[in-house]
């Protein structure tokens, strides 16, 4: 296995973990998350902006 295909299991790995942890009714909302790595007007624009992106290609 070459060293990039090494990081890309890794990073699944790691991102598979995270997903999980997300799924425990006692862990922190992403939203909050985003609050504090970003910035409370930051996150809330990041969040309004990909929720209205969703909806759009739903209609």
């Amino acid at each position: 296995m070459n060293v990039l295909s090494q990081a890309n299991a890794h990073r699944g790995v790691r991102l598979l973990a995270q997903h999980l942890e997300s799924l425990d009714p006692e862990s922190v909302p992403a939203r909050e998350r985003l609050e504090e790595e970003l910035g409370t007007e930051l996150a809330r624009k990041l969040v309004f902006a990909l929720a209205t992106r969703r909806r759009a290609k739903a209609a």
